[in-house]
């Protein structure tokens, strides 16, 4: 059976998206992948607190959205998920 990939909750705080950076990238590298193996053309990145709407990314913003997700992890050192990254952004 397949995982249920989890998508954040988030509000419009800054200091709460600040927070919720590696929960937003984490969903956007496994909703990418999830695309690409569906072949969907768009992900949900997160859901909007209190508000029942869905922020998505388009095929067309994934590569740059990927590496702005790449900068995230070089920066955090998590290079095992830039590995991923790589393969999916060869996959787009």
């Amino acid at each position: 059976m397949k995982k249920k990939r989890h998508i954040p909750v988030i509000s419009f705080n800054e200091l709460e998206l600040k927070q919720k950076k590696p929960q937003v990238y984490r969903s956007l590298v496994e909703g990418i992948a999830e695309a690409i193996k569906d072949e969907s053309d768009e992900i949900k990145l997160c859901e909007i607190k209190y508000a029942n709407t869905y922020l998505t990314v388009h095929k067309d913003a994934w590569s740059g959205s990927l590496a702005k997700a790449m900068d995230f992890y070089i920066e955090n050192e998590q290079y095992e998920i830039c590995g991923k990254i790589k393969n999916l952004i060869s996959k787009i």
